[in-house]
């Protein structure tokens, strides 16, 4: 049997043998309910106070089936409690123990700090494009509900290097800091930064002027929820079909944007668009390029050199064929 249950099944048997015994009392020596009750109470829990004058030969043969019935009534609830807060505690104990245990075995995830509004859609559409991720959210209510989701957390606060250590951090590629207040983020990036030099880190920022301030912390990225909603509306009344086009690929088109840096050893430096064969060779599609001496041609026609330093800017299916990182630096 549940032990939750073991126990409300003992707390009711106590429950009978106080209404029994006080019903008893009445019945036997024509007590009021209050003073069958309190002796009732008495008995069970042993007090040891002195019997009442009005308890007959009757009551006293009454009392001792109570003491009998009562106190093995009062140690299996005592039992059944110990039982729920023992298995309890051991429950809680094992399920940390295994959380961090999943965790220990990630790399090459993303850490999402805060599990609020912003980060509750963030970490919903990186799972639904599989990617591994922890979260660390200081709320329990809310890493009861990542909990129920099966989603890998670490409850504390994000601000303390060592909940970012917890959530696998020299092992993590990438930190989204999505707290509420802007120098909370700031802190984060800073603690971040210091201890993964290589980690990808973006930030929310909310109040202007505190994009500098994380740049300088160490974010890569900084996203301003109220610029981004801005620049949505001003590219919804002016360009309607790139942002057709854009959420269309978010939707479940299998096309991204990716970028391509051109090193000294690439087989495509030196060679034209024409020669380089991209689109057989890896299905991408070159919509601009960014030279190194910092021009950027957009639309770029097929006699175009792709040079040493070079960027190329790719329209390219969501699953890039292994031959595009063949193309890749090439040292």
């Amino acid at each position: 049997m549940n032990p939750r249950h073991k126990l409300l099944l003992s707390l009711l048997v106590l429950l009978s043998v106080f209404v029994v015994g006080a019903l008893g009392y009445m019945v036997i020596d024509d007590a009021s309910f209050l003073d069958s009750l309190y002796m009732t109470a008495i008995v069970v829990s042993t007090v040891g106070l002195e019997r009442p004058a009005w308890v007959d030969p009757a009551g006293k043969i009454w009392t001792i089936l109570i003491i009998l019935f009562g106190i093995g009534a009062v140690l299996t609830a005592f039992s059944s409690l110990q039982a729920v807060v023992v298995s309890g505690t051991v429950r809680q104990l094992m399920g940390r123990r295994k959380l961090e245990a999943k965790i220990a075995q990630l790399s090459e995830h993303v850490i999402i700090c805060g599990y609020g509004r912003m980060g509750e859609p963030v970490v919903r559409d990186l799972r639904a494009e599989g990617v591994s991720l922890v979260v660390v959210e200081q709320s329990s209510e809310r890493t009861a509900e990542l909990d129920e989701q099966g989603i890998l957390y670490v409850l504390a606060d994000a601000t303390e290097e060592e909940a970012l250590l917890k959530a696998g951090l020299h092992r993590a590629k990438a930190l989204v800091t999505l707290l509420g207040r802007d120098a909370d983020n700031v802190y984060v990036t800073l603690i971040a930064r210091s201890l993964n030099e290589k980690l990808n880190i973006i930030a929310r920022a909310e109040s202007r002027g505190t994009d500098a301030k994380l740049r300088r912390a160490g974010a890569d990225r900084v996203i301003a929820p109220q610029a981004l909603g801005a620049a949505s509306v001003v590219n919804v009344l002016t360009r309607p079909h790139l942002v057709d086009f854009v959420e269309l690929a978010a939707k479940g088109v299998s096309i991204e944007m990716d970028r391509l840096e051109i090193g000294a050893d690439s087989p495509l430096c030196g060679l034209s668009l024409r020669d380089s064969h991209l689109r057989q060779r890896a299905e991408a599609t070159v919509v601009a390029i960014q030279h190194a001496g910092g021009k950027t041609v957009y639309s770029p026609g097929p006699e175009e050199i792709i040079g040493e330093g070079d960027t190329l800017v790719l329209l390219r299916p969501a699953k890039a064929p292994p031959e595009l990182d063949a193309l890749k630096l090439g040292g």
